[in-house]
């Protein structure tokens, strides 16, 4: 005679499935530089992984002849609560200049928001945005500007995947052309806010 083991089913609704799941991340920083030269991130926050809040002040930041800003403030918290988790973060700058002059705005603000219904950049913000000496009001997502003998740069830069988003207000790419094409330099980053929920 053959006996066959039983083991007893755990069932679990769909929703104690997702609430078992979600996780709830974010950060902000208020400037970036990756050169070969140098590689600075300031101020950064970055929300604790058991849920909660992180805020960083930076007051002035000044990077020679790459960049420099007035008042950086970030903030970025997160709550893992199953379907009511959520994520924010903020970057918010005042006066800045990107390369002695060629692109400033009076002021900055990145802001990413997350849940499990899904995430946006609503409240990012370029003030008084001037590029190449030419005013852009309200720049659309992901409007690239060319920066003759510098590279690139998009304005209001939004990267969205399936769990988050990540808003990068003011990003420049810099570039050299030469005998061997187009080399990339290095980056400036004014104004990043990312958020998950997944």
């Amino acid at each position: 005679m053959k006996f066959a083991l039983l083991l007893p089913l755990i069932w679990l609704p769909s929703a104690a499935l997702g609430q078992m799941q979600r996780t709830a991340t974010a950060q902000a920083f208020g400037v970036s530089v990756s050169t070969a030269t140098v590689n600075q991130k300031t101020p950064a926050a970055v929300a604790p992984a058991e849920g909660g809040m992180a805020q960083t002040e930076a007051g002035d930041v000044n990077i020679p002849a790459l960049v420099s800003v007035q008042d950086a403030y970030t903030v970025a918290s997160g709550w893992s609560d199953g379907d009511y988790s959520d994520a924010v973060s903020t970057a918010t700058l005042g006066q800045v200049n990107v390369l002695n002059g060629l692109i400033t705005a009076a002021g900055v603000v990145a802001m990413a928001t997350s849940t499990a219904g899904g995430s946006d950049a609503y409240g990012s913000s370029l003030a008084n945005l001037m590029v190449n000496g030419v005013a852009i009001s309200a720049p659309e997502p992901n409007t690239r500007v060319d920066l003759p003998g510098v590279g690139y740069g998009e304005l209001n830069e939004q990267i969205s995947t399936s769990s988050g988003i990540t808003v990068n207000m003011i990003h420049v790419v810099l570039q050299r052309t030469g005998l061997l094409g187009t080399q990339t330099l290095g980056t400036i980053i004014v104004g990043s806010a990312s958020s998950s929920v997944n």
